[in-house]
């Protein structure tokens, strides 16, 4: 993925999240992302900003996010949005952007 890929997609995914990531977790803070800078966005980095997109999508959007291997596919109203990458990380990021950008 180039820069420019990176800064997109993750401006798209915190457009999707809002101002806030939720985490569900007692050890682990909220991540704000109203202040934060696109080459502040971690989303293709860390499962703790991956994950909650990934929640988000299949419990208030009602679609499947499908992971498996280094594979991932996102089912949207019409279509399915599938990715193969060298990381499981890569897989679902690349899904997720792809579903993003088709469907919102």
């Amino acid at each position: 993925m180039d820069h420019n890929e990176i800064t997109n997609g993750n401006q798209l995914i915190k457009d999707f999240m809002g101002g806030t990531i939720k985490v569900d977790q007692d050890d682990v803070k909220d991540i704000p992302l109203a202040f934060l800078k696109g080459s502040d966005l971690k989303f293709h980095l860390s499962w703790k900003w991956l994950m909650p997109v990934v929640v988000k999508i299949e419990e208030e959007e009602g679609h499947s996010v499908r992971i498996e291997g280094q594979r991932c596919s996102v089912t949207g109203e019409d279509d399915t949005y599938d990715s193969e990458a060298d990381s499981k990380m890569e897989a679902i990021w690349k899904s997720v952007v792809a579903y993003l950008e088709a469907e919102k």
